[in-house]
């Protein structure tokens, strides 16, 4: 794919309200080209006016302004219980059904702003999205801040990581034991 086709396809993911992710974009052209594909981002950035938000990011971000839970009120809005998107999130990520209590657990800290997001995989992030019925670029997500006191970090889920929250994936498990599969989709990190 030359440069001109990798610029235009960012140009059309950026105008279309997605979030694209710079530094893979960058990674898969040779290192000679990598200078040059930066600053044509940026020309694309700086030319074009930055897309509206998604609906479904305003409302978070309003839930947010008011004190609230973003993904309890985007579930509010969508008319989805609890146990519906945890269902739905249970088959979407392959968990047998008799850990679905689990599921629920996390879900629950991650919907109260109680989970690490540096923690979660990304997998849950394309399953919760799907569960909500909305782009996984329009879910805006607030977890515990550094120090667990106050405010909190919100960031987009696409963007979860842990450089980018400052913090480490914490494992929290419900039962003692080996962490199992839903351990590590919900605490073993973005990939």
């Amino acid at each position: 794919m030359s440069l001109d086709q990798i610029v235009e396809e960012f140009r059309t993911a950026y105008l279309a309200g997605e979030r694209p992710d710079v530094a893979e974009i960058i990674s898969r052209v040779p290192e000679a080209d990598r200078d040059e594909l930066g600053q044509r981002i940026r020309m694309v950035l700086a030319e074009e006016p930055p897309p509206d938000p998604a609906p479904e990011t305003l409302l978070m971000v309003q839930a947010m302004l008011r004190g609230e839970q973003p993904l309890i009120a985007l579930r509010g809005s969508k008319g989805l219980t609890r146990d519906a998107v945890v269902h739905q999130l249970r088959e979407t990520l392959g968990v047998p059904p008799d850990k679905e209590p689990r599921v629920a657990e996390y879900y629950h800290d991650l919907e109260t702003g109680q989970l690490p997001l540096a923690g979660i995989r990304d997998r849950v992030f394309d399953a919760l999205a799907s569960a909500l019925g909305v782009a996984r670029s329009s879910l805006m997500l607030k977890g515990p801040g550094p120090s667990d006191r106050g405010a909190g970090v919100a960031v987009f889920a696409r963007q979860a990581g842990p450089d980018d929250l400052g913090e480490q994936p914490i494992p929290l498990m419900s039962a003692p034991g080996e962490p199992d599969e839903v351990d590590d989709l919900f605490t073993g990190g973005p990939g």
